[in-house]
């Protein structure tokens, strides 16, 4: 296959792949009851001289952890052979790494030399740098078109303590290029587990790009898109959705795209999920007439303000989490804000829709199906699930104690056949897939505390008649287990759109054509018709939630109650419509 065909096929197998991106990054189940302690040994690896910064950090997890640090030394294989040591000597046994610092910082010729590791120059810099915490470069395994880079950065290899290539335990990096921004990071992370609940708790925004296929093909993703949206996250969920394509319902006014999405992110979520093209420094481009426009620059990290839960970030495109690089690379820029994304999942070099799909799908798998408590363990179980020869991708783990696994779909199993199917027929004939998952492996690396913990809902219990009458009043009962401000919404079925959405059919950019795309992506975005609060105490409440006239078909009743330091929410699917 020519080069060209084969860019062409990769191209069309991240299009196609979007869907399952999307469902493999935020297919939910219902929350089941609290999750255990984790416990065990983390090993620290830091500059010899920054043991200060770590002080609030260590006396925090302590209380569930025990800790190790260690001097990270010059080059990335005795950093390796230093955790293993370490590993060995751990009681209780190590659970997770963290590796504090980048893998090397600029020294200003003004500066005095640090008594540290030195190495040469940047090319085309005239300062020495100074080695803090090495990455592991590796050469790449898989090779599809000319974009594929002949090595690639991993953290992933450091958790590998017994030599097989897989990691055992629990791997993240804080790229802090001092100690003040180490110390400014790791105070994020606590700040991050003490967030009061609210809306925020049970929103996700997405951003995606497109491939450029034209109105219908384009439009056909999305349909599509939103269909397996709206069976793989649970009903409850506001979902924020921005689509860089002018004739989406999604897409707003495209000289405001970025500043679209983003408002959106500053008022807090759970996840950030990006999907489409990247580079180092910047995200994808969107086509507007004959305009190129940015989703995504460098500058754009410092636009975010988040005034709630800050999100956690996950970058499904090629190089946005390059930290090896010689500039700050997207995700580092996102981590280096006060108020922007607590933490970052990202590929370092070239990524593959295949290999995403799958770890993408396993990490959701093991968050809101098996519960995992801590962001780090949910990432290295999903590595450790894609890691696995085809011939067990049919075997099913032992569910953890807490999972209730036979209440929520297992979203890898449901689609793979899907997926494995679309790969191979996209893909050269003797491409490797199992190479492609393991590749992934060491291309997604975690910047962020690996013991961050996940916030996780209790659950209310819903009793709703299913078929509600329009223009009538429903009584909406349930059964919270804790106190709080109650709010009980009534929603159209993700899928749907609000009546009255027209969205362009040709880009023209007039003014009016602009103000028109805004208020249309505004509206896709607010599929609530109806809203009650009160407060409640724990046990049982009763809501008259009234039913507008002009409204039919498939809704949903949301339930959610905001208490202190914990929060509870329920869903019901009900169809509106007159009886027969």
């Amino acid at each position: 296959m020519s080069n060209r065909r084969l860019a062409l096929a990769t191209r069309n197998a991240i299009l196609a792949s979007m869907l399952a991106l999307v469902i493999g990054t935020l297919a939910w189940g219902e929350p089941p009851s609290p999750a255990p302690k984790v416990g065990g040994t983390v090993i620290v690896v830091r500059p010899a001289r920054w043991q200060s910064a770590l002080e609030r950090w260590k006396e925090y997890r302590s209380q569930e952890y025990a800790i190790v640090e260690i001097d990270s030394p010059g080059t990335s294989h005795e950093q390796q052979q230093a955790i293993r040591d370490a590993a060995l000597r751990c009681q209780p046994p190590a659970t997770a790494i963290l590796l504090c610092g980048d893998v090397a910082r600029e020294i200003d010729p003004r500066e005095p030399p640090p008594p540290g590791k030195l190495a040469s120059p940047a090319r085309g810099s005239r300062k020495a740098i100074e080695i803090l915490t090495p990455g592991m470069v590796l050469d790449t395994s898989v090779r599809l078109g000319p974009m594929t880079t002949p090595s690639l950065c991993t953290d992933a290899t450091f958790g590998d303590l017994d030599g097989d290539g897989c990691p055992d335990i629990a791997v993240g990096r804080l790229p802090a290029k001092s100690p003040t921004e180490l110390e400014r990071m790791l105070e994020r992370s606590i700040l991050y587990e003490s967030v009061a609940p609210g809306p925020w708790n049970d929103t996700v925004h997405v951003t995606a790009g497109v491939g450029g296929f034209g109105v219908i093909a384009d439009t056909a993703i999305e349909t599509v898109t939103r269909r397996f949206l709206t069976e793989g996250i649970p009903d409850h969920f506001r979902m924020q959705m921005t689509y860089a394509s002018c004739t989406s319902s999604y897409c707003p006014n495209p000289l405001r795209l970025r500043e679209s999405y983003i408002d959106r992110i500053n008022q807090g979520g759970l996840f950030w999920v990006y999907i489409g093209h990247g580079s180092v420094t910047h995200l994808d481009y969107m086509q507007a007439g004959n305009d190129w426009l940015p989703i995504g620059e460098a500058d754009d990290a410092g636009k975010f303000h988040i005034r709630s839960r800050p999100p956690i970030a996950i970058m499904l495109a090629c190089f946005t989490g390059a930290y090896d690089a010689n500039v700050d690379c997207f995700a580092e820029r996102l981590l280096a804000q006060e108020a922007g994304p607590v933490a970052v999942i990202a590929g370092s070099r070239v990524t593959m829709p295949y290999g995403l799909s799958q770890l993408a799908s396993e990490m959701i798998n093991g968050c809101f199906r098996d519960r995992i408590p801590t962001l780090g363990e949910v990432v290295l179980q999903a590595k450790l699930r894609i890691w696995e020869d085809d011939s067990h991708a049919d075997s099913q783990p032992p569910a953890p104690k807490n999972a209730h696994s036979t209440q929520r779909i297992d979203i890898r199993q449901r689609y793979r056949k899907i997926v494995t199917d679309m790969a191979m027929a996209l893909n050269p004939g003797d491409h490797d897939l199992l190479a492609e998952r393991r590749e992934h492996v060491r291309l997604m690396n975690l910047l962020g505390d690996p013991l961050l913990k996940i916030p996780y809902p209790e659950t209310i219990q819903l009793n709703t008649p299913s078929l509600l009458p329009p223009g009538s009043s429903v009584r909406v009962e349930g059964t919270t287990p804790i106190a709080g401000t109650l709010a009980v919404e009534l929603a159209l079925v993700r899928d749907r759109l609000p009546d009255g959405i027209v969205p362009i059919s040709a880009y023209d950019g007039s003014p009016a054509q602009l103000e028109q795309m805004q208020s249309v992506y505004d509206t896709a975005n607010d599929l609530r018709v109806a809203r009650v609060e009160q407060n409640v105490a724990p046990g049982e409440f009763g809501v008259d939630v009234e039913i507008p006239a002009d409204l039919k078909g498939r809704c949903v009743i949301s339930a959610f109650v905001y208490g202190d330091t914990r929060w509870a929410v329920g869903s019901q699917r009900v169809t509106v419509r007159t009886p027969k």
